[in-house]
């Protein structure tokens, strides 16, 4: 992005460009929300994602034991940490004024749609059952409470862009990508059956999901390369994202790639999906070199394509490897190689259309108007 792009806005510009509608209809300017209540909402989203996770990893694990499914353990581990921003919303506006909840309204729309998502799987299920397998990724008012977490998990982001540093101290780095990766997670548990992270689960009755690259059945390989392209443009396009916009503190950006991957050895045999976890690790590595060589003090449009192709083929590169060590690598050199190079051209693309330049507040555009 250009500096047009992400410089703050400054004290010169109208009121109303710094508040928004829903600022103006309150009254007054935004609240500036600090790192300590930035910190408390990440915590509180780490609770629903946590909820979301156990819930979703038991409608796929034990599809036949979900009775009385609204009121289990999970769901109330997830709506425990929705009521908790509810309240970080509520105390806020006790202390700023009601301006709180529209300088926080990103975060105010996830607690809306996730509240409304609660009550519609609550309505769904008396109506319909519960979903099991698939079907709990893809019901309508399971995806109505991703749409609501990912907004809720996104917000501190929003909150951060606001500001006018590029470099990040360690809070703030912390606040950013983990927002980054509990989001990451999220929606890799609702893409699931485009998800590396469900190697060795069974999101189909009888069918154990393979390693990409550790089956030879032709449906394994289309499958292999739908997930290889799909975890590339998710985890470049989330992280260049962050990586245009903010400078974080050195070392949390691999961290925050290996989180990514991290989390399969809790669902599945850590044996199994060992090689995945490395590689999640060789591209975190990779991302944390070149963003120390390329970033200026952020990442370019240049430097975001070739950060977002050598990340790819590094997470690939390096589990194939560890899968040939294990003897477990069942596709031809024309597969993963083509894999490697596949993910590669995803990443460079993506990496290169979210660095795109947009026009700043002022530019005139073709048509004689200017941009807002």
């Amino acid at each position: 992005m250009t500096d047009a792009a992400i410089d703050p806005v400054t004290d010169a510009e109208p009121a109303a460009r710094r508040r928004g509608p829903l600022a103006d209809l309150l009254g007054g300017p935004r609240v500036d929300i600090g790192d300590a209540e930035l910190l408390v909402l990440v915590v509180c989203n780490l609770v629903s994602t946590v909820g979301l996770a156990g819930d979703i990893a038991r409608h796929l694990q034990t599809p036949d034991d979900l009775q009385g499914d609204f009121l289990s353990s999970w769901h109330l581990v997830l709506y425990g940490g929705v009521t908790a921003v509810g309240v970080w919303l509520g105390v806020g506006a006790i202390r700023h004024g009601p301006r709180f909840v529209a300088s926080a309204g990103w975060t105010t729309a996830g607690f809306l749609m996730l509240a409304v998502g609660g009550m519609a799987d609550a309505a769904w299920h008396a109506a319909f059952g519960t979903e099991a397998n698939v079907e709990a990724l893809v019901s309508p008012p399971h995806l109505l409470v991703f749409a609501g977490l990912g907004l809720l998990l996104t917000s501190p982001i929003v909150i951060l862009w606001r500001r006018p540093e590029r470099l990040l101290g360690v809070v703030p780095s912390l606040v950013a990508l983990s927002s980054m990766v509990t989001f990451l997670l999220v929606t890799s548990l609702f893409t699931g059956f485009l998800s590396p992270l469900a190697s060795g689960m069974s999101l189909s009755q009888g069918y154990v999901e393979p390693m990409v690259g550790e089956s030879p059945v032709d449906y394994d390989q289309v499958r292999g390369l739908g997930i290889a392209a799909w975890t590339s443009a998710l985890l470049v396009a989330a992280l260049v994202v962050l990586l245009v916009r903010f400078r974080p503190t050195r070392g949390l950006v691999g961290l925050s790639i290996f989180l990514c991957g991290a989390p399969v050895l809790a669902l599945s045999d850590p044996q199994v999906v060992q090689p995945l976890v490395i590689g999640y690790a060789a591209a975190g590595i990779v991302a944390e070199v070149l963003l120390a060589v390329l970033g200026r003090p952020t990442l370019g449009r240049v430097g975001a394509a070739v950060t977002g192709a050598a990340m790819s083929a590094a997470l690939w590169s390096a589990m194939f490897a560890a899968l040939a060590a294990d003897g477990r690598l069942q596709w031809s050199e024309a597969m993963w190689g083509g894999t490697i190079l596949l993910s590669a051209m995803v990443g460079a693309t993506v990496g290169a259309l979210v660095a795109l330049p947009i026009p700043g507040p002022g530019d005139e555009l073709v048509d004689g108007s200017r941009a807002t």
